[in-house]
Parts: C-alpha cells; sequence; structure tokens
C-alpha cells in the first residue's frame, strides 16, 4: 500500500480530516517546514505537537469524535449537565444528551408539566412558594352569607380552600347589612310607604324595623273609629264600608206611616237632619229620621218610641217635612219613666211630618222603635187620677157605639195615654148631673173592642138610666178612651166622674 493510500484511509476511519487529497510528499513538506501554518487551523488551537498524527481539527460535534483532534470527546458541549425539558416547568428534571442528529444537544427531561399545588413547596421551581392561590386574602366559607369571615388557606388535598367555618349568618332589620349582601336589611320593606287601618282610621306611614328585627311595622297606628255617618262616602267606624242611609234619613225620604203601625230602623248612622231644640223638643239633637200622615178630618193622634235604644225625641210638625215650622214635642214621655217619648194630641185634617231624633249627638246607639195610632177621633185630653168633667152630647157627632148598647146618638170622648209595664183600673160614673139616658164605656185606640161598657146601672141616677162601671184594666202603652154616649138617640148636658 502506498504512503497516500494510508492516510487517506487513516483520515476516513478518524471521520476528522479535512484533505482527502493528501499526498506522501507533503507530510515530507509538513516535517521540512514545521512553523508553516496548518490550512484549517483547529477552532481551540491546540498546539501541533499535540494533535494526533495526522488529525485535521474540525469544529468539536457532538458525535463521540474527536473532531477538533484535542484528545477529548464532544468536550464543552455540557455533556451530563443537569436540564429543563420543554414543559412548562422550571424544574432541572434531566441532562444534556447528543441530539439525534449527531450535531447539537438536547436535554433528555421528557417529564410531564410539575403543575405548582398549594402545599408549602416551590413545585414548578419558579422560586416562588403556593404562588396563584392568594394564601392569605380574605373570604368567605361555604355558608349561606357573603361575609368575608376567614383567609385563603392550603387544604390536604393541595388546592386553596377558606378557613371561614362559621354558620349563616341571617339578614336581620336592624339597621345592618347581617348577609353582607344587597345592603342594609335587604329583603326588609324599610322606607316603603304602608297604610295601617281602614276608612276613616286608616293612617300613613313608612316601614320600619320592629322590635325583635324579624320583621317590619308600620311606623303609624291606626285612628279611633267614631260615630258613622251614612252616604258620605266614609267609613268612620272603620268596619270595611260606608253604611248606607235609612230610607226615611232625610226630609225628602219620609215613610207615610197615615195607616198607622208600628216601625223599626237603625238610625246609629243616619244623619242629623233636624236640630230644632225648643222647649220640650230635647237638646241640640242627633242622627234622626223622618215620617209623614195626613189626616182627612180632625183627629187624636198617639206617638210613642217606647222599646228605642237611645234617649229620644219626637217632633211633630205641620206640613211637609220639607218646610218645617214650630213643633210640637215630645221628650221622656212626661210622667213615664226613662228617656222614651210618648206623645198624644189632637189636629187638624192636612198632612204632617213626625221627626224622631236623638237627644243629642253624644247618642251612640240607633235602635229605634216608633208606634203610630191614629185615635179614630176628636176628644179631650184627660191626665190627672181621678176628677171630672162636664158638657153636652147634643154639641157631638155619632162616632162610635158601645158594646152594650148600639145606638145613633152623637157621644164625646176623653183620651189619655197609659205607661209601658203600667196598669190603670179605671173607673167611670154619669149617675151625678146626668138627666137623661146615658151609655159609657172604655176602649183603647184604635176603637176596636170595649174594656169596660154600661148602660142604666142599678141605682144610678134618679131614674136609673144612667151608667157606671169599676174595675177596669187600661194596660200600656197606648191610648186610651172613655166614651159618653146616649141610648137610642138620646144626647144631652152630662157630667162624668173618673177614676184611674
Amino acid at each position: 500500500m502506498s504512503r497516500r493510500l494510508l492516510v487517506l484511509t487513516v483520515c476516513a476511519a478518524l471521520a476528522g480530516c479535512a484533505n482527502a487529497e493528501v499526498s506522501s510528499d507533503a507530510g515530507a513538506r509538513d516535517a521540512a517546514t514545521p512553523d508553516a501554518a496548518a490550512p484549517d487551523a483547529a477552532p481551540d488551537a491546540v498546539p501541533a505537537d499535540a494533535m494526533p498524527d495526522g488529525c485535521v481539527p474540525v469544529a468539536e460535534l457532538c458525535n463521540g469524535v474527536d473532531d477538533d483532534c484535542d484528545q477529548a470527546v464532544d468536550e464543552d458541549l455540557g455533556l451530563g449537565d443537569a436540564c429543563d425539558g420543554p414543559d412548562s416547568d422550571l424544574c432541572a428534571e434531566g441532562v444534556v444528551v447528543c441530539a439525534a442528529d449527531a450535531i447539537g444537544t438536547v436535554c433528555d427531561d421528557a417529564t410531564d408539566d410539575t403543575v405548582e399545588t398549594c402545599n408549602d413547596v416551590d413545585d414548578d421551581c419558579d422560586l416562588a412558594t403556593d404562588e396563584d392561590f392568594a394564601l392569605g386574602t380574605a373570604c368567605d366559607g361555604a355558608d349561606g352569607d357573603a361575609c368575608v369571615e376567614g383567609v385563603v388557606v392550603c387544604a390536604a388535598d393541595g388546592t386553596a380552600t377558606c378557613d371561614d367555618t362559621t354558620s349563616t349568618t341571617v339578614e336581620l332589620c336592624n339597621g345592618l347589612d347581617d348577609d353582607c349582601r344587597n345592603g342594609v336589611d335587604d329583603g326588609y320593606a324599610v322606607g316603603q310607604a304602608c297604610t295601617v287601618g281602614v276608612g276613616g282610621c286608616a293612617r300613613s306611614g313608612l316601614y320600619q324595623c320592629n322590635g325583635d328585627g324579624s320583621g317590619v311595622l308600620c311606623s303609624v297606628s291606626p285612628g279611633s273609629p267614631t260615630a258613622e255617618t251614612c252616604g258620605d262616602g266614609i267609613d268612620q267606624d272603620c268596619n270595611g264600608a260606608d253604611v248606607a242611609c235609612p230610607t226615611n234619613d232625610g226630609p225628602a225620604g219620609a215613610i207615610n206611616i197615615s195607616a198607622g203601625g208600628t216601625y223599626s230602623v237603625d238610625l246609629t248612622a243616619a244623619r242629623d237632619d233636624d236640630a230644632y231644640s225648643g222647649t220640650g223638643c230635647g237638646s241640640t239633637g242627633g242622627r234622626d229620621v223622618f215620617y209623614t200622615f195626613t189626616l182627612p178630618a180632625a183627629e187624636v193622634v198617639y206617638l210613642d218610641t217606647f222599646g228605642s235604644s237611645f234617649d229620644s225625641v219626637i217632633r211633630l210638625y205641620q206640613g211637609a217635612c220639607t218646610a218645617r215650622t214650630s213643633p210640637v214635642c215630645d221628650d221622656d214621655a212626661g210622667v213615664c219613666t226613662g228617656t222614651q217619648s210618648q206623645l198624644a194630641t189632637q189636629l187638624a185634617a192636612g198632612t204632617y211630618c213626625v221627626v224622631v231624633d236623638q237627644y243629642s249627638s253624644s247618642q251612640t246607639t240607633g235602635s229605634m222603635v216608633l208606634t203610630f195610632t191614629r185615635g179614630g177621633r176628636t176628644g179631650t185630653k184627660i191626665s190627672t187620677a181621678s176628677g171630672s168633667q162636664t158638657g153636652d152630647t147634643c154639641t157631638g157627632t155619632d162616632v162610635s157605639d158601645g158594646s152594650c148598647r148600639a145606638n145613633t146618638a152623637p157621644d164625646v170622648g176623653y183620651f189619655f195615654t197609659v205607661c209601658p209595664s203600667e196598669t190603670r183600673t179605671v173607673g167611670a160614673s154619669t149617675c151625678t148631673g146626668t138627666t137623661w139616658d146615658s151609655v159609657l164605656y172604655l176602649r183603647k185606640a184604635p176603637l176596636t173592642t170595649d174594656l169596660a161598657c154600661n148602660d142604666d146601672a142599678t141605682g144610678c141616677g134618679s131614674a136609673g138610666l144612667q151608667s157606671s162601671f169599676s174595675g177596669a184594666s187600661a194596660s200600656g202603652p197606648g191610648l186610651f178612651w172613655l166614651i159618653v154616649d146616649g141610648y137610642s138617640s138620646n144626647c144631652g148636658a152630662y157630667t162624668v166622674t173618673y177614676t184611674m
């Protein structure tokens, strides 16, 4: 083998010779001129006397070969140094090794990303411990409120948690934001408008917290009920509605009672339309109702309010209720006990107005009972317990007949009243002062059944043609008649004595 072929063979084996055309003469020249510079000096400038014979230095590659002829393989490439691979952490979990292309180096770290957990360790090697977990930050736990009552700490599983273990703070109505959400007293209508009471008792205010903080109450209290006035659209007694007025609450609605009878009405809420306060007519008056009647001829009439629940007054006006003048009145029923009224009087033919009134506006009840009785005739009122009356029946007319003797004679009547729960024992006689054939009878108005009747009492008068009775009972309340009549068509002057 020639010398040139031998050099080429050695260079090929070392994979580092740059000149494939080295001749045998070249070596001689190199030896003859040792100071001549090599055409391609090694990068690390290895002294020529340190190079292996025939080695031509090139840049060192990571290939297990001494490329630069410095008798060191893959030096200065950091092989074996700790390094971090392409994962997202900063941890040196591998070493530097030659790359697959045998030129450069790579890190053999093939581990997954090391993620930072909350464990007081720098897991991702970024020189910070438990970063990104905001440890120590104020926080709210798993309770139902929004109050920051703890701080962020590490949990056993490496996550972060809030160390707030308090129970739910419930919002109360107390001027505080107890549950730390939605502001003070949220969920309560504090400050909103409110109304308490109904009708005339209604008052407006604002909601405020109650005493124990469990809710709200209105800042005002209802007003006090007052006496109801019907038909004014105001619920004065605060029962939820305005009361309808009685039909005869006003003069224009007066009820016609010409037929007589008993009439009931509740005037608790009626209006005060008649305030006459003359003698015997009550005080200033109160709530009242109106009635009307018409008499075709002169007649005695009787009215009472027995059974009513209030101190009543009867006022009797001549004419329509819409045009009232000075009335005839009764307050407290004369001789009767109590505060109801009783009135009996003779009236001329015509229309009349009856007002039943409360004594004053201080009355608080209104159940009213009115009895109206037509007397059926004219007559003279007697009011003493005993006495005598004289007259002449011939001046009268034939109004009634006694049950003990039918006749066509004219008659004369005397009327009186009896109080409730009262019974009077009545006696009467024409035995003295009467010389003609007379008849006496007692009846209760309206003129119907006799309570007593006598004609020709034994031993009465000079001829025994006069009349007398005793022991008759007149039970009240009501209007009663003592009537002097004549047998057949007899009439004349008389004297009648009576006791009751």
